[in-house]
């Protein structure tokens, strides 16, 4: 079993954020929660079953299994801080000023984001147990 406490410090690890400092740690775990929730759908073909109960994962996670979905969650929080609403409301309240430049840089930082994951996840598939597939057995030698 893989408590989530550990998915949400490999997450925590990747931001430098205090938006959760003067929360109760009872309402941060469930946020937490929420944004991993909202990371998992991206992780497409895990090895280990993603079955969870209200502590965490009935399965272990190997270490590549938790940075790709704390990787996932960065994603999940930061397309959160991008289209808060103060981030928003400028576009519909003043003419003369544009969010657009820095909407567009954390789009962008979003994106990367996202490719870096991706990438991991990539890396993922294409190994077993950390060395790369044996795809000479395919070819019948």
């Amino acid at each position: 079993m893989t408590d989530y406490q550990v998915i949400y410090d490999a997450f925590l690890a990747r931001i430098l954020e205090d938006e959760w400092e003067d929360w109760l740690i009872a309402d941060a775990k469930k946020d937490w929660r929420q944004i991993l929730e909202a990371a998992i759908p991206w992780f497409k073909f895990p090895r280990v079953p993603l079955t969870r109960t209200d502590e965490g994962f009935t399965n272990t996670l190997g270490p590549i299994e938790i940075q790709i979905l704390a990787s996932y969650m960065k994603c999940e929080w930061l397309n959160r801080c991008i289209m808060t609403w103060e981030n928003i409301k400028p576009l519909y309240q003043e003419r003369d000023f544009s969010p657009a430049n820095l909407i567009d840089k954390l789009n962008k930082m979003m994106t990367s984001e996202h490719a870096r994951a991706e990438k991991m996840e990539s890396l993922y598939y294409r190994s077993v147990n950390g060395a790369p597939f044996d795809y000479t057995r395919l070819a019948g030698y």
